[in-house]
């Protein structure tokens, strides 16, 4: 079994990667496609390793690797969904997951946490519980004080570094998303939270971009952008923030959960997408009032 982290910082295994740009005001985020598994973490779980897997958004973190090149900076986290949730508010928690159950007057109910998908998750799927038995309710201030908030510590801190050195700062928060229906095929989903979190004019040139390499692209539908987007886009404070959803039947063999034959191409593809709309915005930037 692979060791949880190679990285440590005083101490303490280090839940993210981060590489550094210095060309262009464009930070990607891929927060779901953590592969490393705590040992701790696989000795409580009643599902296999590839049941846990299969919430992964696979290999992502792969697909943007090579943008590196053009001086964007990436950051990714290393541990995986199951575990934490990154893309939760800290208080989406199921009380009832944890003995003694947790104090639900200082929890966030939403309809996540009730499927079972808050920021420590209950389910990979519906029916597919994670656990053997209850958590011991340390486990809540753990998990959210060494993976949870280390990231999101890292992800303001770097936005507001590009934003000073900028006047303005992109962030493209990466998923993937399980094929949606073939009577309206859709590759990409682009979620902007109906306009709240990044300018029209970034969100429609990022939709034609790929609608120019053949994908089929909407806009907010199904997915309009989960708490990444919605917590750290501010385009009133030059921080425009934009969810991008990959369908995997673009890239992976859903079955194996191993790249498919097309994987290449598309990450070829990625990579020029992303490099073309770095260079955009270092030239029209100006023009655009981000």
């Amino acid at each position: 079994m692979l060791p949880f982290l190679e990285e440590e910082t005083n101490g303490c295994k280090n839940p993210f990667s981060y590489n550094e740009g210095h060309d262009v005001p464009l930070l990607l985020s891929s927060p779901h496609s953590g592969r490393y598994y705590p040992p701790s973490f696989l000795e409580q779980t009643r599902l296999s390793p590839f049941e846990l897997q299969k919430m992964e958004d696979r290999f992502v973190d792969d697909l943007l690797s090579a943008t590196l090149q053009g001086g964007i900076s990436l950051l990714k986290v290393l541990f995986p969904r199951s575990f934490c949730d990154v893309n939760r508010d800290w208080r989406e928690l199921d009380a009832r997951m944890f003995t003694p159950p947790l104090d639900e007057k200082e929890l966030l109910s939403s309809q996540r946490v009730m499927a079972g998908y808050g920021v420590i998750p209950r389910c990979t799927a519906p029916g597919q519980g994670i656990y053997h038995h209850t958590l011991p309710a340390e486990a809540v201030e753990q998990r959210l004080s060494k993976y949870w908030a280390p990231f999101h510590r890292k992800l303001h801190e770097t936005l507001e570094c590009l934003r000073l050195q900028f006047g303005y700062v992109i962030l493209f928060d990466v998923h993937s998303m399980p094929p949606l229906q073939q009577s309206c095929p859709c590759d990409i989903v682009l979620g902007n939270l109906h306009g709240q979190s990044c300018s029209p004019i970034l969100i429609n040139y990022v939709q034609q971009a790929f609608e120019k390499r053949g994908y089929k692209v909407r806009q907010n539908n199904p997915y309009a952008g989960g708490f990444i987007t919605q917590y750290y886009g501010a385009p009133s404070s030059h921080v425009h923030a934009l969810q991008i959803e990959i369908s995997r039947a673009l890239y992976l063999n859903q079955a194996t959960l191993a790249p498919n034959r097309h994987y290449e191409n598309f990450k070829s593809d990625l990579t020029a997408l992303l490099l073309e709309i770095a260079d955009w915005l270092g030239n029209e930037a100006g023009r655009c009032g981000f």
